[in-house]
């Protein structure tokens, strides 16, 4: 299992892109052949979307499944299996992959390496995704054994086999819910024209999500999802040489990997499925990556934008097999960013935005702090869940693309996510009750907005001629609750601040059952001698990692008095290997490089862990 401890390498698109934005260096977080992440979440997801290359070179992108969960699933190693209904007639990936005739005959793959496929699972309704890219072993498109007549003879089940060769969970950051249900494809093909039909049209005009497809050349490919609210895709142009369409990159993880592959090779595959009516918008085209002041001169408030010349589409009336029930939309889904030459409507959708007040601050370390807030409403959320703030109204000074005297100041939608660190509804312990509007985070000082928060002591401050934080709140999410099933044993694997998605869980939680090991720094020892005065419970399950650290230290001592075992070392395989056969359920909350090597360490395990990398 040691190949997870090797970290990718950027290609030098992606670098290049990372560059021009000035993103701080890190590591590729890409795991080199199918995580535990992945093979877990093939067998729940309800969609797949898939993208691969045309004879032209060109990528092309479909969503294939019908509401069921099950219809992937890992096989050996890093093999995994597919099979799913489809729709038969004009689907350009079924297509390529197996032909236009669903004959049931095998397809294998001449190549030794395999036709590239890139892949992303994806659950709407808890808003999880994982990417995949891999090599095509095998595969067949037949009719479905229960739909023989003339009538259905378009509904097909398409059997793919592949090598997967890459992995990332992603973020849900831009997901809107939707619950998958099954539905009768009776696909038409309206327009096989690089010019959009008005049906097309109007279909980008309400569309909240699509699917993108890009390669590296022929070395790799990457199918991701862009999200937003609905219309967030514009039509710059539409005549008979083929639309033209542009869509805002939206601020998330900084790992630029669609773009780095648009970089070293400008072509895009894209699907648009109407979740309402069951239409699909496939198309292909050069795509040009729009920065800075160029992204804005066209779509308005934009830092970074990608425009999309269509050489070839298809819009196919009634193409899937499935629907989408509208649920929940993203908190984090910004305005609609509208061309210049559009009218955009007067209301603005985040006057609304319910406020918090900050209550107060308690510094805990020189660089982490708890804030309480108190909202105008009841806060409602669940334990493990995130909080998300829009701070646009406190910090946004008007475009500019970035300051030199200051990388960070980068334009962007100033919206983030923190973890609630505060017990849900009304706790059983009173002393630790919060009133029912209020929460709190406990936080490290880290970038702009953090740094714009450490400045403001909340309201008790004012006496002094400070100004009160006030900022937006759009909503609470995330999925990353602490559950414990009877009497068995789990355990929380943390690093830093990562122990806050615990906290909220701990009062449902069996202490003795439950099996701490976290890693922090010495400067950061006194969080520790926090968490155990809020919850001294926990000196029984609880075992502390420290890096920097001197056995003479007081604050260690302290924290050996409280019940917690104190190591003067980093976590290493033989800690995990000292737990025994008994802890079954891993949770981690670590950072990624960190997170590699315990799945590393973990074969075999239940690991749940949550991207929080927004």
């Amino acid at each position: 299992m040691s190949f997870y401890l090797q970290d990718m390498p950027w290609h030098e698109g992606e670098t290049k892109m990372q560059k021009e934005l000035r993103v701080p260096e890190m590591d590729n977080p890409t795991v080199p052949t199918m995580s535990p992440q992945l093979a877990n979440h093939l067998q729940v997801t309800p969609l797949i979307a898939i993208g691969t290359l045309d004879k032209e070179g060109r990528p092309w992108t479909t969503l294939w499944g019908n509401g069921d969960k099950g219809f992937a699933r890992p096989m050996v190693q890093r093999v995994i299996g597919i099979r799913t209904p489809v729709t038969g007639k004009y689907d350009p990936v079924v297509e390529e992959l197996f032909g236009k005739e669903a004959t049931g005959e095998i397809v294998r793959e001449a190549d030794h390496e395999g036709r590239m496929v890139a892949g992303l699972t994806i659950d709407l309704e808890t808003r999880k995704r994982v990417k995949m890219f891999g090599r095509m072993v095998a595969g067949a498109l037949g009719i479905r054994n229960d739909e023989v007549s003339e009538q259905e003879e378009h509904i097909a089940e398409v059997q793919l086999v592949l090598d997967i060769k890459q992995s990332l969970g992603n973020c849900p950051k831009y997901l809107n819910k939707k619950c998958i249900v099954a539905a009768r494809a009776r696909p038409e093909l309206i327009s096989d024209s690089p010019r959009l039909p008005e049906q097309a049209v109007d279909l980008l005009k309400k569309a909240d999500l699509f699917f993108i497809s890009s390669s590296q050349k022929d070395l790799d490919m990457d199918t991701n999802h862009r999200g937003g609210p609905p219309g967030f895709v514009r039509v710059v142009s539409n005549d008979e040489a083929g639309a033209v369409i542009v869509y805002p990159e939206y601020s998330g993880n900084r790992l630029y990997q669609t773009l780095g592959n648009l970089v070293v090779n400008p072509l895009a595959g894209v699907c648009v499925p109407d979740f309402e009516t069951g239409d699909m918008l496939y198309l292909t085209g050069t795509t040009e990556i729009l920065v800075g002041k160029d992204a804005a001169a066209l779509l308005p408030r934009s830092n970074l934008a990608v425009k999309i010349s269509i050489t070839s589409s298809r819009f196919v009336a009634n193409a899937l097999p499935f629907r989408g029930i509208e649920g929940e939309r993203s908190p984090y889904n910004p305005s609609v960013r509208y061309l210049p030459t559009e009218k955009a409507p007067t209301t603005n959708q985040d006057t609304d935005l319910q406020q918090a007040t900050l209550l107060s601050q308690t510094k805990l370390t020189p660089t982490v702090s708890r804030f309480r807030f108190s909202l105008e409403n009841a806060a409602s959320y669940k334990p493990g869940q995130y909080v998300t703030f829009d701070f646009f109204r406190n910090l946004d000074m008007g475009y500019s693309h970035m300051r030199d005297d200051d990388p960070k100041s980068i334009n962007d939608d100033f919206v983030r996510t923190f973890t609630v660190s505060s017990l849900p509804g009304t706790p059983p312990d009173p002393v630790k009750r919060l009133k029912d509007d209020e929460f709190e985070i406990t936080i490290r000082k880290v970038g702009t907005v953090t740094e714009h928060m450490f400045k403001h002591l909340g309201k008790t401050s004012r006496e002094r001629g400070m100004h009160e934080l006030e900022v937006g709140v759009k909503g609470f999410g995330g999925e990353f609750e602490v559950q414990q099933q009877g009497d068995e044993v789990i355990c929380f694997v943390a690093a830093g601040v990562g122990i806050t998605p615990l906290l909220p869980s701990l009062w449902a939680l069996d202490p003795q059952n439950l099996r701490i090991l976290w890693s922090v720094r010495q400067e950061d020892i006194s969080l520790v001698a926090d968490v155990l005065e809020q919850h001294p419970e926990l000196g029984q399950s609880l075992q502390i990692f420290i890096t920097n650290a001197d056995e003479r230290n007081l604050d260690v001592a302290r924290l050996k008095e409280k019940g917690a075992v104190v190591h003067l070392h980093r976590i290493s395989e033989q800690d995990l290997s000292m737990c025994g056969e008994d802890w079954k359920k891993y949770y981690l909350c670590t950072p990624v490089p960190m997170r590699k090597q315990l799945i590393a360490w973990l074969p075999g395990k239940e690991l749940i862990f949550e991207d929080f990398n927004f």
